[in-house]
């Protein structure tokens, strides 16, 4: 499987094969202070190959600190994405999806979303997390 796209978002939806974006494309997150919990949305499109429609398949998505772990809990589903009638014979199923996500970020550094199909990376995008610069004092 490959990863169409992965977007990290202030907030998105997916309806109907498409996906919603408020304030996409960011790799940033400055945050007043650390540790801060935050919310933002993740969006990805994952194009089945047609050899791999119409059987079921494992996706887990998780949130990895700059040391690598987990931050919070792991999402996992199990998806099957068919055929439609008429598709043409070889044609790749993109299928689209947003999640919600909110984590407590405890230290600076890269950051990374991770996307696994069965035991197989097949994508992910990393972002910085650092605290907001202070207003200089003024004397």
């Amino acid at each position: 499987m490959n990863l169409g796209f992965l977007l990290l978002t202030d907030q998105s939806e997916a309806i109907n094969g498409k996906v919603y974006v408020l304030g996409g494309g960011w790799n940033m997150l400055q945050l007043p202070e650390l540790p801060q919990e935050w919310g933002f949305g993740i969006a990805f499109g994952l194009d089945v190959p047609w050899n791999d429609t119409n059987r079921p398949h494992s996706l887990r998505l998780r949130i990895e600190d700059p040391d690598g772990e987990t931050l919070g809990d792991e999402f996992s589903v199990d998806f099957e994405t068919g055929r439609p009638p008429g598709l043409t014979p070889g044609q790749d199923q993109r299928m689209v999806m947003s999640l919600a996500a909110r984590t407590t970020f405890a230290s600076p550094g890269p950051h990374a979303v991770v996307i696994q199909v069965g035991e197989e990376e097949v994508g992910r995008t990393r972002f910085y997390v650092q605290p907001s610069p202070r207003p200089a004092s003024s004397s």
